[in-house]
């Protein structure tokens, strides 16, 4: 019996820690100038800055250049949303990707910026708190109109009790 439950144990632990590790999902093939952003970055650009969360890099390539080596490397690449704004082209991850976003910049003629954002635990746990507080006041709504309809009919729709006594 102590076997069985050592089995389970290991069984549900391995199954958890599946679940809690990170996903690598980073386009396949493409070079990395180093294994913390996990996302496509395209040769031939000048790191202009690198922080904690994100690089910025210059090319001295037009937009339509930089996005189409962009949209090639990521190609086989699911969990990609792209959002064409006036000012960029926004590829969001929407899967378990270590990087969150690539904004590649528009309008600079020759010379294209594009930032690397990677995934931290504030923007996940921001996102986290604001869904909880939505669902939170929408039951707190929820149940404010449920009282209000409870009071309208206990007060229209009395029960027999009520009419007995009243009779």
């Amino acid at each position: 019996m102590k076997a069985v439950t050592l089995i389970y144990a290991i069984f549900f632990g391995w199954m958890i820690a599946m679940v809690l590790s990170p996903a690598q999902s980073s386009a396949a093939g493409t070079p990395l100038p180093d294994k913390q952003w996990e996302a496509p970055v395209m040769p031939g650009g000048t790191v202009v800055k690198t922080e904690d969360t994100a690089v910025y890099i210059d090319y001295d390539l037009p937009y339509e250049k930089v996005l189409g080596w962009y949209k090639d490397a990521l190609k086989n690449y699911k969990d990609g949303k792209y959002r064409d704004w006036a000012d960029q082209m926004y590829i969001e991850d929407q899967g378990g990707a270590k990087w969150h976003s690539i904004g590649i910049s528009k309008g600079g003629g020759n010379k294209t910026a594009v930032k690397i954002v990677k995934d931290n635990m504030t923007w996940v746990l921001s996102t986290l708190l604001i869904r909880f507080a939505g669902v939170f006041v929408v039951l707190c709504v929820l149940w404010i109109l449920l009282n209000i309809s409870g009071a309208a009919m206990k007060r229209f729709f009395p029960s027999e009790g009520a009419k007995a006594k009243a009779n």
